[in-house]
């Protein structure tokens, strides 16, 4: 195994392997009546593995106006494993710092991961933390045991930790 400062890649601190955190996944975005529904779906597609389906519900807004809701889910491990990876491979500059930072913060106390990622950078293929509403929305549910929120922040925090001394 590669040693990069001063540690195996997949050790802790404490010399044990960082063991992938996430065991399933959900993404949800909303198309509002003035966006493009091909271009948001567009965008969804972009962060998720390839065969994921997409359901699509027909809503309503406040005032009446249509809103789509385009959800995904992702059971499967090694799907959520590739989902990740690529968020990773294409996430913009200094947002794995910014979620390192803030990972405890994003964490529920149903051991969820929350993320959010700007729709408009997502249609390019780039990925880019965002803290406003109009986002695509990740839930990525943490395997801690105990299921304790605190578990799982300290899961995920020492999981990206080491993910930020990769090179991808």
């Amino acid at each position: 195994m590669p040693k990069r400062f001063g540690l195996a890649l997949g050790q802790s601190v404490a010399g044990d392997a960082v063991k992938f955190p996430f065991s399933n996944a959900s993404v949800d975005a909303l198309v509002h009546a003035t966006e493009d529904e091909k271009k948001v779906l567009a965008a969804l597609e972009n962060l998720l593995p390839k065969g994921v389906e997409v359901r699509k519900t027909k809503l309503r807004g406040h005032y009446g106006n249509p809103i789509i809701a385009l959800h995904a889910s992702i059971e499967q491990k090694k799907l959520v494993r590739e989902l990740w990876q690529h968020i990773l491979s294409k996430l913009r500059a200094g947002d794995l710092d910014k979620l390192r930072k803030a990972a405890a913060k994003r964490i529920d106390p149903a051991c969820r991961l929350h993320l959010r990622f700007n729709k408009q950078l997502a249609y390019t293929g780039e990925f880019a933390l965002e803290d406003g509403s109009d986002v695509i929305h990740l839930k990525l549910k943490v395997a801690a045991y105990p299921a304790k929120q605190k578990v799982a922040s300290k899961l995920v925090e020492e999981f990206i930790a080491e993910a930020s001394h990769e090179d991808f």
